[in-house]
C-alpha cells in the first residue's frame, strides 16, 4: 500500500468561513484561527490564504460556509517601501490590495513572502504555503 492517500497539482483550495462574514469575488481571503475572513476582519494574526473565486456569504455559523480560493503566487501594489533588497522577507497587506514591508506594529494581516519586484507590482506567495 502506497504512503501516498491523495495528490493535488491544481491551485484551488477551500477554507471555512467565520459566521457572519461576507467575501466578495476576486477579494483577498485570509485564515484568522483557522476560518476565512475578509480583509476587513483580518488582523496582524491573520494569515492570506488566496484569492476567493466567487462571492460568499456566510449568514450561518463559523464553518458553515466553505470559500473556494486560487493559490498561487499573486501581484500587489506596492505600498512604497517594498524594495529589491526586500525579495524573500515577509509582506504585510496594507490596503486590500497594497503590501508593505513594515508590519506596523503587527497590526497588519501577513501577506506573506516577497519573490520579486516588477514596476510597481510585488509579487507575493501566500502566508498560507
Amino acid at each position: 500500500m502506497s504512503s501516498v492517500y491523495a495528490r493535488r497539482a491544481g491551485i484551488k483550495r477551500a477554507y471555512p468561513m467565520k459566521a457572519s462574514v461576507k467575501i466578495g469575488a476576486v477579494n483577498p481571503v485570509f485564515l484568522l484561527a483557522g476560518l476565512a475572513v475578509p480583509f476587513a476582519s483580518a488582523d496582524g494574526t491573520a494569515k492570506f490564504a488566496g484569492i476567493a473565486t466567487f462571492e460568499k456569504d456566510n449568514v450561518g455559523a463559523d464553518g458553515e460556509l466553505w470559500v473556494e480560493v486560487e493559490h498561487q503566487e499573486f501581484a500587489l501594489v506596492n505600498s512604497g517601501d517594498v524594495v529589491n533588497a526586500s525579495v524573500g522577507s515577509t509582506a504585510y497587506f496594507a490596503s486590500a490590495t497594497s503590501v508593505s514591508i513594515d508590519s506596523s506594529t503587527n497590526s497588519r494581516p501577513i501577506a506573506g513572502t516577497i519573490t520579486q519586484l516588477e514596476g510597481d507590482l510585488v509579487w507575493i506567495s501566500p502566508a498560507v504555503a
